[in-house]
């Protein structure tokens, strides 16, 4: 298996880190591959782009990756703020790739946002439940029972921070990557990904519990230049992902309590609706636990 992490020249203290994560791990196969910077990338050609300079460059980036690569071999790209389970390289030398490339796909996500509706975190919550080790075992919360392949047609909203691509989509990605960027990008990598999953021009599967998560406090660093207004969506979007995450928790209350019991909004309704979820989520959670 070939893998890479996608890293900009500048961002050193990143590069120190991965490396260091890749040693512990023995994932040697990973190399860095040098990600596009906003001033090598041509400004966009269509007044339809609202990609921001950093979107644009980080969509080349994973492109060349992915296009670059071996189409005999199985790729893992990772960006240079995966924090890696400790499960991933028992995972990668299993049967589970194997059967990603027998099942017919094109591309499976170590992890994503997924879609936030009931049905879809209940799917990861009760994935969660079955793998994790027994409550009161002592076992490390990365001591898998096994990996659940869910659907990433349905459950994949955005995400691109570590991925598989299996030969087949290596055979097929570059091309629909190419036809996006010739189009622009109208949208962001990850956001191209999830079109063309659902448009069912990939065919995609999410590895769960995930195998990877951004780093605490990355979305604070990010180079993208995402708008300043998307702070909270992205802070809540990180520690939603870790919580599904098959590796530590520490520091995610703390992430997050400035927003777990804040008054939101003065809609009382609103506020009445998001109360009835949780509880209502809380309940079937309980309900359908593995048994």
């Amino acid at each position: 298996m070939q893998g890479c992490y996608i890293n900009l020249a500048r961002s050193t203290d990143r590069r120190a880190a991965m490396e260091a994560q890749l040693r512990r791990l023995g994932l040697t196969t990973v190399e860095r591959y040098p990600a596009f910077d906003t001033d090598m990338v041509a400004p966009a050609r269509h007044d339809r782009n609202v990609l921001t300079p950093g979107e644009r460059a980080c969509f080349f980036s994973h492109a060349e990756a992915v296009t670059l690569a071996n189409p005999a071999e199985m790729l893992l790209v990772l960006e240079d703020d995966a924090q890696l389970s400790e499960a991933l390289p028992a995972v990668l030398r299993s049967g589970a790739l194997a059967q990603l490339e027998a099942d017919g796909c094109d591309i499976a996500f170590l992890e994503c946002q997924p879609v936030t509706s009931t049905q879809h975190l209940l799917a990861l919550w009760q994935s969660l439940q079955r793998r994790l080790p027994p409550r009161g075992s002592n076992a490390p919360r990365h001591a898998l029972t096994g990996i659940d392949f869910l659907d990433a047609r349905t459950l994949y909203n955005w995400g691109a921070v570590a991925y598989l691509v299996t030969p087949k989509g290596l055979r097929l990605l570059p091309a629909l990557l190419k036809e996006a960027l010739a189009s622009g990008p109208l949208q962001p990598y990850d956001l191209t990904l999830g079109s063309l999953l659902r448009e069912g021009r990939l065919q995609g599967t999410v590895l769960s519990p995930f195998l990877a998560t951004p780093a605490l406090g990355s979305h604070a660093d990010s180079t993208l230049g995402s708008p300043s207004e998307s702070a909270a969506h992205d802070v809540l979007g990180s520690a939603l992902r870790r919580l599904f995450f098959a590796g530590p928790l520490e520091g995610l209350d703390a992430q997050v309590t400035a927003w777990r019991h804040a008054p939101l909004t003065d809609d009382p309704q609103l506020r009445l609706l998001a109360d009835l979820m949780a509880q209502l989520f809380v309940l079937t959670a309980r309900d359908h636990a593995p048994r």
